[in-house]
């Protein structure tokens, strides 16, 4: 009797060793997913960042059109009104 429970005993402990080795890889394969989806996360981060300074140098330099566009209709303006003067 004590034989054949400790023969289970192996046999338990076995398939409990094995059962971890297997979980241990899953949590690695996991550990790489995860390590994978934040590279790529910060890689978008990085393109959005990049994408926002652009944009934002692109709304100042339409910005600074807009002013020489002013300055030039105001400038028309000026003109024509100084000849409807006379």
């Amino acid at each position: 009797m004590k034989r054949i429970l400790a023969v289970l005993f192996v046999v338990a402990m076995a398939f409990t060793m094995v059962s971890g080795c297997a979980t241990t890889q899953e949590v690695q394969k996991c550990q790489e997913m995860c390590a994978m989806a934040l590279d790529r996360a910060q890689a978008v981060e990085e393109q959005c960042i990049e994408s926002a300074m652009s944009a934002e140098a692109s709304a100042q330099n339409a910005e600074a059109a807009a002013r020489r566009a002013e300055a030039a209709a105001n400038k028309a303006e000026s003109i024509f009104m100084q000849h409807m003067r006379k």
